[in-house]
């Protein structure tokens, strides 16, 4: 019987996710301006900027990761710590993420997934959530393929 070789495929992501750091932040806040715009928020790149100087500076409310290639950021995710007793303790809300445009479908955004994850399980996190804006489909199957379920609840909110 003939012995045939087998030579293992391998799969190189022409992009590396890694958390992001402060010189990443005019960068980030770029993206986070369209992820704005077009979701039609209030909040502006200099509103983000403020939430990410906060975040990157108190790595118990969260983190961000991004997703770059050859020095320029083509995507970032953004995870929330919370404390539920409904779920045993300390959970992550996906809050964002966005891709560039000319990155989508790429596994850009499954790799932000896949690396807010990693942090979860690392801090002995039970629970992810994310919410999902109406009509994001694209976020929907990313999501249904990593395992989320859609869960049914009503969000409620008051703007003060």
């Amino acid at each position: 019987m003939p012995v045939t070789s087998r030579v293992p495929s391998v799969s190189v992501r022409p992009f590396e996710i890694r958390v992001a750091a402060p010189q990443d932040m005019d960068q980030l806040c770029a993206l986070a301006s369209e992820l704005l715009a077009n979701i039609h928020a209030e909040g502006t790149a200099e509103d983000a900027r403020c939430v990410f100087d906060h975040i990157m500076n108190s790595a118990d409310l969260g983190t961000i990761v991004v997703a770059e290639t050859e020095g320029t950021l083509c995507g970032y995710a953004y995870g929330s710590y919370e404390w539920r007793a409904e779920f045993r303790g300390e959970t992550m809300d996906i809050i964002a993420l966005f891709v560039s445009p000319q990155w989508r479908s790429k596994g850009v955004g499954g790799s932000l997934v896949a690396a807010l994850l990693e942090n979860a399980r690392q801090r002995g996190i039970h629970r992810v959530s994310a919410e999902v804006h109406p009509g994001n489909s694209a976020i929907e199957r990313t999501l249904d393929s990593m395992g989320f379920d859609p869960e049914r609840r009503t969000l409620w909110g008051m703007r003060l």
